[in-house]
């Protein structure tokens, strides 16, 4: 059948049906298939299958291998053979063998640590993670004594994001960012009588509003956030409202915004503040 051209060879034991345009997906399931039916995609590749990693066109495709495995390793595929073999047993993305979301994390933070923020953000959106499940694996993995381990629990030290799920890339930023500066630790997605705060501060009833354009799509939306900024500011809250453009290019106008809200209602700061 192959050589009548109705299946086309990628890696020995792995065929494509012919005249299909080749897709990044059908490479990882190729490279994956290739080393048998123990083998795992991971590092970037894994966290490609999560969601949590764009790929260049010439990315290379990561796979684990057993230890005791032979095998050619093509152009482009980079086999693993880890001795660290905790949380090793695969889950199934799109039907491939894919190491765990905090597997995947590990192995990013050992590979591209530059990227490992921008993945736990994505991971942490797409909820395929919390921060306990991370620090457990660094706790677990920490004692094989495996790169990667550095980079994670930097991270988890300056831990910028609440510990209750964010509703969207935006709330994720604005996490981050007020976790960079000496304000009172916020609170996420409060409840104030019908309605939904996207961050704030209860002590002082200061609430923070992240405005992406999804709010505004219809009238009856924007009828509904009025309503609700009515509300809260007839119950004595302080409703500042902030954008993508705000979060991403006008840091320090947030800031100040937010310290001047909170200064108002006797917040101070102090050498504890935060």
């Amino acid at each position: 059948m192959i050589n009548s051209h109705v299946l086309d060879p990628l890696y020995p034991g792995v065929v494509r049906l012919f005249g299909y345009e080749p897709t990044r997906f059908q490479q990882i399931t190729a490279a994956t298939l290739s080393v048998g039916d123990r083998g795992i995609s991971s590092h970037t590749t894994a966290a490609e299958l999560w969601g949590a990693w764009t790929p260049l066109d010439d990315d290379t495709i990561h796979v684990i291998v057993g230890r005791n495995s032979g095998g050619r390793v093509h152009q482009g595929v980079k086999h693993h053979r880890p001795r660290d073999i905790h949380d090793l047993a695969p889950l199934r993305k799109e039907g491939i063998r894919v190491t765990s979301a905090s597997r995947t994390l590990l192995d990013v933070a050992a590979l591209a640590p530059y990227a490992l923020s921008s993945v736990v953000e994505r991971m942490l959106l797409g909820g395929h993670t919390t921060r306990h499940r991370i620090k457990a694996a660094v706790a677990l993995h920490s004692k094989q004594g495996r790169t990667g381990i550095g980079a994670m629990r930097e991270l988890l030290a300056g831990w910028p994001y609440s510990d209750r799920p964010a509703d969207s890339v935006l709330e994720l930023r604005m996490d981050r960012l007020l976790g960079e500066h000496s304000l009172p630790q916020h609170v996420t997605q409060i409840e104030e009588g019908p309605f939904r705060i996207d961050f704030g501060w209860p002590r002082w009833k200061v609430a923070g509003e992240l405005d992406g354009w999804g709010k505004f799509d219809m009238l009856e939306q924007f009828e509904r956030l009025t309503a609700r900024d009515r509300y809260l500011q007839l119950r004595g809250w302080i409703v500042l409202h902030f954008t993508w453009r705000d979060v991403q290019h006008r840091p320090r106008y947030v800031i100040n915004e937010i310290s001047s809200a909170l200064t108002s209602r006797g917040w101070r700061w102090t050498r504890e503040s935060g």
